[in-house]
């Protein structure tokens, strides 16, 4: 933690923000005196955006993560997102920093800080603080990502909404290609997912991870759903209505931005 020491002139009244004086020390300290503070420990707070309260346990663990990151320099905001505030079980830990400046090999340093520290697996993404906002911008998959967290600040993401056709066709070229190659069946799950995403986007809608989710489940049948969540393997005919809803969307996305979609 950054050492932080200020110089103040004791005051009488009743200001916002007031340092008291122990009565103790009325004839020692006195009004118009100059004093210097030193902060000690800061308290420990989570800010949260969209997010129902964590358990005690989760809450927990989230204020180490916040403590320890915070005695890092070069660090201006911790953030955390994902499974982790949903999820009773969770594969990680995603962890997004917002940094002075991008230096090498920092992204491996917190992750393996963190997991010596908790001997649990970390995802850690960092970012400048105007790359995040110009992703959040126009990169519907991190709008989404930052809808909903947990932070160690209050921060503003009110940033306003771009059509980067460029990089939404760049989204769409992994969906593209699983229509073509097999892969896992959890890939096409993400991947419905992601489409769903910059279809929200696009409409300018709610990217509420609940909103998303409900809409994953009425287009595909409940057995389909839990297999592809689960990554299990499914059969040519359950491929094949995979794929249908991956070209219906493709397809739905790309008439948007082509009669100039502003929500």
């Amino acid at each position: 933690m950054q050492e932080i020491i200020f110089e103040k002139k004791v005051s009488k009244g009743s200001r916002f923000n007031q340092i008291y004086v122990p009565k103790s020390m009325e004839n020692v300290i006195g009004v118009g005196d100059l004093v210097k503070v030193v902060l000690l420990k800061k308290q420990e707070e989570i800010y949260y955006k969209s997010q129902a309260r964590l358990s005690e346990f989760k809450e927990y663990l989230a204020k180490k993560v916040f403590s320890i990151l915070q005695k890092v320099g070069g660090i201006k905001a911790i953030f955390i997102v994902g499974s982790f505030l949903y999820e009773t079980t969770y594969n990680d830990i995603d962890v997004s920093l917002i940094v002075d400046k991008e230096k090498e090999n920092f992204e491996n340093e917190i992750e393996n800080l963190l997991t010596k520290k908790f001997n649990q697996r970390f995802h850690i993404l960092l970012f400048s603080e105007q790359k995040l906002k110009t992703l959040i911008e126009k990169d519907p998959l991190t709008r989404a990502m930052f809808d909903s967290y947990i932070s160690d600040k209050k921060f503003d993401f009110n940033h306003g909404r771009i059509i980067d056709k460029k990089h939404i066709n760049f989204l769409l070229m992994m969906p593209e290609d699983l229509l073509e190659i097999d892969l896992s069946s959890k890939i096409f799950y993400d991947n419905i997912r992601r489409l769903i995403t910059i279809e929200q986007f696009l409409k300018n809608e709610k990217l509420d991870r609940n909103i998303i989710l409900n809409k994953i489940k009425n287009l595909i049948e409940g057995d389909l759903l839990d297999k592809i969540k689960d990554n299990q393997e499914i059969n040519k005919e359950e491929l094949d209505i995979l794929r249908k809803i991956i070209k219906e969307k493709i397809y739905n996305i790309n008439e948007m931005m082509n009669n100039g979609q502003k929500g």
